[in-house]
């Protein structure tokens, strides 16, 4: 489907839709990993560019329902790792003070 007519279904289409390529996703990667036959191998990233369509309208309509919401940022893992490695130590200096 083009992205004109998918962000003209409802959200319970996309939904459905989102379940029917997953299907067929796994179905067809179970076929290549077994037989190493697949009548049409394109049919995989095919299959997984629709997903990410269907996932980016369902994201949008999301925000748009939700205006006010930040996006959450994301971090990498040494980041991550930093970050809480920080709280921790703020959090034994807090109760360090708190003992003397």
């Amino acid at each position: 489907m083009k992205k004109v007519k998918l962000h003209e279904l409802k959200d319970a289409e996309i939904l459905v839709q989102l379940e029917e390529a997953r299907k067929v996703l796994r179905t067809a990667r179970f076929q290549y990993g077994v037989a190493r036959s697949l009548e049409n191998p394109k049919i995989i990233t095919v299959t997984k560019k629709k997903i990410a369509k269907l996932l980016t309208i369902r994201k949008e309509r999301e925000l748009a329902a939700n205006p006010g919401e930040k996006k959450q940022a994301r971090f990498s893992r040494k980041t991550r790792k930093s970050q809480n490695l920080a709280k921790v130590n703020a959090a034994a200096k807090k109760s360090g003070k708190a003992r003397n």
